[in-house]
């Protein structure tokens, strides 16, 4: 039996793998059905649970007015695994009752949790209920593991407070104006991020604005959270830049309000504007995760 199962490989031929990578994607809430609705890579990954990335799961949950809609993380339920969890409310307000403790929240707040057992949702609004969710339990499933243990506190990133850190910290003049969200509990590692293995950055594109490329190993769970011009609003992706520092043959992803896309990792690309509209885009990544590890392996082009 234990020589059916075992295997070797020559070290040359096999080091690097040909696995399948991280696909480009675009999804539109708008485009969903109401409950929640899961972006799943899982067959591309070869696991058996669903993932988005190789570490993260990327949801949109639509509730209707006076519905509401519970997560249960259970033996059964592995998808609600993880030991981050974050939410942004694209439309509408709602209660979020982790383990029946209360949040509310409203149109542009950002929640983050640790690990829960349950958590119910519930439209508190006269419209409809627009949720962006993203966790780790591909990660934890991987892994084989279960999230018990709470390692970080629950807090809400308030929609005001976010603008006015966004125009108090925000050079104006640089080509990139953003700010990363943190919170004690990743300041004491060192990783300066939203949660120990999620990394998250409000970012406002202004008119006229023509970034320089960048890449990192982290994939990047993009979310369109404002844009009126959706011509002259985009983010260019591709392999490699020409001797002036420019994409080479890039994917040209137009800017969709509601609507997220994937950036795989490896990749150049930059975000850009060339209307006279100001945009705003929130990637999520396993950033904290590869921070940590010290193999984020950021690079900026000047």
């Amino acid at each position: 039996m234990e020589k059916e199962y075992i295997t070797v490989y020559e070290y040359e031929k096999n080091v690097n793998p040909c696995l399948i990578h991280v696909p480009f994607y675009e999804k539109n809430i708008n485009e969903c059905d109401y409950g929640i609705n899961i972006i799943d890579f899982s067959n591309i990954f070869n696991v058996i649970h669903k993932s988005t990335t190789p570490n993260l799961l990327a949801s949109f949950i639509k509730i209707q007015e006076n519905d509401n809609i519970e997560l249960n993380n259970n033996e059964n339920i592995i998808e609600f695994n993880g030991t981050s969890h974050l939410f942004y409310i694209i439309k509408g307000t709602c209660s979020i009752y982790i383990d029946n403790d209360e949040q509310n929240l409203y149109v542009g707040d950002i929640l983050i949790t640790p690990c829960f057992n349950t958590i119910k949702i519930k439209n508190t609004g006269n419209e409809e209920l627009q949720i962006y969710y993203v966790n780790d339990s591909p990660l934890v499933n991987y892994l084989g593991n279960k999230a018990n243990k709470k390692i970080f506190k629950t807090a809400i990133y308030k929609n005001e407070f976010l603008i006015q850190k966004l125009n108090e910290l925000s050079n104006p003049i640089n080509n990139r104006k953003g700010i990363l969200l943190s919170n004690k509990d990743t300041e004491a590692i060192g990783v300066n991020t939203i949660t120990p293995v999620l990394w998250a950055l409000y970012n406002e594109i202004p008119p006229k604005t023509i970034q320089k490329p960048h890449k990192h190993n982290s994939v990047a769970l993009d979310l369109c959270i404002k844009c009126t011009d959706t011509e002259n609003i985009y983010t260019l992706i591709g392999d490699e830049l020409d001797d002036h520092g420019n994409i080479l043959n890039p994917r040209k992803v137009h800017w969709k309000e509601g609507s997220m896309f994937i950036t795989p990792p490896g990749l150049w690309h930059s975000h850009n504007n060339i209307g006279d509209t100001h945009a705003y885009i929130l990637p999520i990544q396993d950033a904290g995760l590869l921070l940590y590890q010290r193999i984020l392996g950021i690079i900026l082009k000047k």
